[in-house]
Parts: C-alpha cells; sequence; structure tokens
C-alpha cells in the first residue's frame, strides 16, 4: 500500500476550475486591445484575478478605470509603441 494519497476530488475539482477561469481569462485579455496600449496596466489580485487599469490621465472622470474586458474599441487607444 502506498503512502501518499491522490488529492481529494474536491481538491481536485477546485484546482480544476481554477485552470479554466485562468484559461478563460487569458483568452479574454490577448483579445483586448488593452494590452498594446500605453496607457494599460496589468493588475493582479492576491487570489489571481486579473486586471487591466486605465491610467489615461485626459479621459473625462467618467471613464473606467477598469473596463470591462474585452476592450474592441477605445478612442484614447495609443500603441504602446507610438507613445
Amino acid at each position: 500500500m502506498s503512502s501518499q494519497q491522490e488529492p481529494s476530488a474536491p481538491g481536485k475539482l477546485q484546482k480544476e476550475k481554477e485552470a479554466d477561469d485562468l484559461a478563460a481569462t487569458q483568452h479574454l485579455l490577448a483579445s483586448s486591445i488593452c494590452l498594446n496600449c500605453s496607457s494599460h496596466r496589468t493588475i493582479v489580485s492576491g487570489k489571481g484575478s486579473v486586471f487591466m487599469l486605465c491610467q489615461l490621465q485626459e479621459a473625462p472622470l467618467a471613464w473606467p478605470k477598469y473596463p470591462p474586458q474585452p476592450v474592441a474599441r477605445c478612442k484614447y487607444f495609443v500603441a504602446e509603441n507610438e507613445s
């Protein structure tokens, strides 16, 4: 008999869910223009959630600091290599 035990089913399912969530987040962010914008900053929370912070200085106050992802068009977009 082996002294090593397999992870419990709930623990194994949680890890699979976390991997699926990470893959879905990466897919959403990859299709967002924010990744290529000079005003973005990627924020990772302590729990591993990923957010895109919009650091625009000239944007109106109503502009979201953390826009819903993915962003397809943005009138304030400036490519990183153009800034």
